[in-house]
């Protein structure tokens, strides 16, 4: 049985989506950095920040931004979805640096649809996350599997 929302064949190339913000803060990042055990002196030590040429400060994971991406396209598109499934990440770009007290949020784009059988579809989204000044920091070609109307499963 189908779930209530959203189906694939609902998707067209060109639809765009705009999520909320969220600023990351020192609690993010160390959160991260114990639930992880990353310990790289970019996300830990503010001295090393400042003779690093491409770091203005201690910094967040990118890994740490990507996790904030994915929940903003679940926020802004998978919630609305009938039955999906992450199906992956094309490419990830880490563009520039984010630091405690950046604002960031995502503009994502549908790119392709792509039926897979009778039951699936693909749903290809580009993903920027977004800094409080405009800037992208994080680039993410994202796929989503898709449940179809008239599913059998």
């Amino acid at each position: 049985m189908s779930a209530a929302g959203l189906h694939f064949e609902d998707y067209e190339v060109g639809q765009r989506f705009t999520s909320g913000g969220r600023t990351v803060t020192d609690a993010d990042i160390r959160l991260y950095l114990g639930a992880t055990g990353t310990a790289h002196p970019n996300h830990t030590d503010e001295e090393y920040c400042k003779r690093h040429p491409l770091l203005k400060g201690v910094c967040a994971p990118g890994v740490l931004v990507l996790g904030l991406l994915d929940a903003f396209i679940a926020e802004t598109v998978t919630q609305q979805m009938a039955s999906s499934m992450n199906y992956g990440h094309d490419k990830v770009r880490y563009v520039r640096p984010v630091y405690t007290h950046d604002t960031v949020h995502a503009e994502i784009e549908v790119v392709a649809c792509t039926p897979r059988d009778d039951d699936w579809g693909l749903v290809k989204l580009e993903a920027r996350a977004v800094n409080q000044d405009g800037q992208a920091v994080l680039f993410d070609a994202h796929v989503i599997v898709v449940q179809r109307k008239g599913a059998s499963s």
